[in-house]
């Protein structure tokens, strides 16, 4: 009868050790998870407003091309950096896709 009342506390303890190791896995895989989800949300704000910048810049190079009638080379170094900031962005959202889906 004695060991039962040093087996019982000793029992519980134990499963109460096993069911917190368990529980910290369980919220530092989520950490984990959520920590690589706010990354990718940064870099893809950053793409985000990178290319709003390019399509700003181009569209004011080709809103002073049709003033002036001309293009002095800031149409060419607009749609230059436009088109970086677009391959650069699709290669972003394809690598996204496949940290996604595998």
């Amino acid at each position: 009868m004695v060991w039962t009342a040093w087996l019982i506390p000793i029992c519980t303890t134990v499963i109460g050790g096993m069911i917190l190791f368990y529980l910290k896995a369980v919220f530092r895989k989520q950490q984990k998870k959520e920590d690589l989800r706010d990354q990718a949300k940064k870099e893809e704000t950053a793409m985000v407003l990178e290319t709003l910048n390019a399509v700003g810049k181009l569209t004011v190079a080709n809103t002073i091309a049709l003033r002036d009638g001309k293009t002095n080379g800031e149409i060419a170094a607009a749609l230059s950096e436009y088109e970086h900031v677009e391959k650069k962005l699709y290669r972003y959202l394809v690598r996204c896709h496949s940290e996604f889906v595998s």
